[in-house]
């Protein structure tokens, strides 16, 4: 394999895997797209013809059992991604999945047991923690800069809300809303955050859920407070469903200054008493963030390493989702 390219099944033809999955991997120098596969085949078929991609199905066992694929991309929906992926695990096949890795915490154990069992590994596409600006500003938390404790805002706000200009996109985020809350879905990139950036356990979270219309059903706004083990706290927005949003934030505050990670300017900056300090990211930062996802899932396979973010990055993420969850359900909508 060292001396080819990663040969990749792409399962689930969506717009995460038509917009980013698809361009990545056929820009990718060490990575060929072999396969696709989707449930619907007029779906899966127009996918394929976007990258000359011959090799269609719309039953995704029968793509795993291609003997030339060396991995898969799962980019299904959350409540069917644990299922494929541990199928694809038994086929023998390396897995990148879509975040979150299960909607429930028991299913995602299971998932990483499939691992342990098969001896083939599982990394989590918590896309967003991939680059210099992530790296950058966790240095800063580490290297003491900002001081302690600190203080995380961090909003997320997506999904715009437009059931007759966009039907086939509201009943799409209806379905997902199905499964959970905005805080298990978009919330699991926030909860990676936390996580990557934290470096400490939860000790306690306390959340709010509205719904700004009856008929949703879940909530479409949440907000939660976070609170860990070494005195850091964060803030959380997570919305979906309005006509219209606010920027958004992500801020890490402390006694000796504030970093702030700009996701449209592109930039993330240090103010500490006088002195600014920024760095900037020249090219795109979601389609690099993908490309360095896929390079490091490539790496893991052709080194036969540990990926990173894996199975347990995605428990610990997943788990303080459900806990905003079980936190909104318990308060009642």
């Amino acid at each position: 394999m060292r001396d080819r390219p990663v040969r990749i099944g792409l399962i689930g033809c969506g717009d995460i895997a038509v917009t980013r999955h698809i361009p990545t991997v056929v820009a990718h120098p060490e990575a060929t797209l072999a396969a696709v596969c989707d449930a619907d085949y007029a779906r899966a078929k127009a996918a394929a013809k976007l990258c000359g991609i011959e090799t269609i199905e719309s039953d995704y066992r029968k793509l795993l059992t291609m003997k030339e694929l060396d991995a898969v991309i799962v980019a299904t929906p959350p409540w069917v991604t644990p299922h494929v992926t541990m199928d694809a695990l038994r086929a023998g096949k390396h897995v990148l999945c879509e975040k979150p890795m299960a909607i429930d915490v028991e299913t995602a154990i299971r998932v990483q047991a499939t691992e342990r069992e098969t001896g083939k590994r599982v990394q989590v596409g918590f896309t967003y923690r991939h680059g210099p600006l992530l790296e950058t500003l966790k240095s800063w938390i580490r290297e003491g800069r900002l001081g302690s404790p600190l203080v995380y805002r961090l909003g997320i706000f997506d999904e715009t809300w437009d059931p007759v200009g966009n039907p086939e996109h509201y009943e799409r985020i209806y379905r997902t809303m199905r499964q959970g809350c905005p805080s298990i879905h978009d919330g699991a990139h926030v909860a990676d955050f936390l996580n990557f950036l934290a470096e400490s356990p939860v000790a306690g979270v306390e959340s709010f859920g509205l719904k700004t219309r009856p008929e949703f059903p879940s909530s479409n706004y949440d907000m939660s407070i976070i609170r860990f083990e070494n005195g850091d706290v964060a803030k959380v927005e997570i919305g979906w469903f309005l006509p219209h949003f606010p920027k958004g934030e992500f801020e890490v505050v402390g006694p000796l200054g504030i970093a702030v990670f700009d996701r449209f300017e592109q930039t993330v900056s240090l103010r500490t008493g006088a002195v600014t300090e920024t760095v900037r990211l020249e090219e795109e930062w979601v389609p690099s963030c993908f490309r360095i996802q896929l390079t490091k899932f490539i790496a893991g396979i052709r080194q036969n390493a540990p990926f990173v973010p894996g199975t347990e990055e995605g428990i610990r993420s997943l788990s303080l989702t459900k806990a905003i969850e079980q936190g909104i359900q318990s308060r009642g909508l």
